[in-house]
């Protein structure tokens, strides 16, 4: 995903969490443990880990470059190749975690995003090659996935599951 400018960047990053968190919350807490959701064992509570996790991953690899070092990605003992099997220990990772934590933890990730987001330049965002462990790629590259295109995703696989639990 591209963007134009920094705002277009930021109002999909604000756009996107707030369609996912307003679908989420016409959902009964009560069924937030209902097996289905963008896996075959997920629950709602678990696609809010999820996403936090990754939101983590990328403010790691950004610390990571800003103190010189080249972050692992996509995690430490992970290759590109190996996403399912890093999804599945993420999701591991945070199953047993109650909902009032995972909630927390995601508005939490959210800010932290949203508020790094808005501090960097426009240059800093979406010019190619501005930081090292990004290579030629913009931060953006980056900061997309974890934060707006993985909501839109996340909203897709609620909306495909409240459609197969009618």
């Amino acid at each position: 995903m591209r963007f134009s400018s920094k705002k277009e960047l930021l109002e999909s990053i604000r756009a996107t969490h707030e369609e996912f968190v307003a679908l989420a919350a016409t959902i009964p807490a009560t069924r937030y443990g209902e097996k289905g959701v963008g896996g075959d064992d997920w629950t709602v509570k678990d696609l809010f880990a999820h996403l936090t996790e990754w939101e983590r991953m990328f403010l790691g690899w950004y610390r990571c470059g800003l103190a010189g070092e080249k972050p692992a990605l996509p995690a430490a003992g992970y290759k590109w190749s190996q996403m399912p099997q890093l999804n599945r220990d993420i999701w591991r990772k945070h199953r047993a975690n109650g909902w009032k934590r995972v909630r927390e933890d995601f508005d939490a990730s959210y800010l932290e995003i949203l508020a790094l987001a808005e501090s960097l330049t426009q240059g800093q965002l979406l010019s190619p090659g501005r930081f090292g462990w990004t290579g030629k790629l913009p931060l953006s590259s980056y900061l997309a996935p974890c934060s707006c295109s993985h909501y839109r995703t996340a909203t897709k696989f609620l909306k495909r599951w409240q459609r197969g639990k009618r």
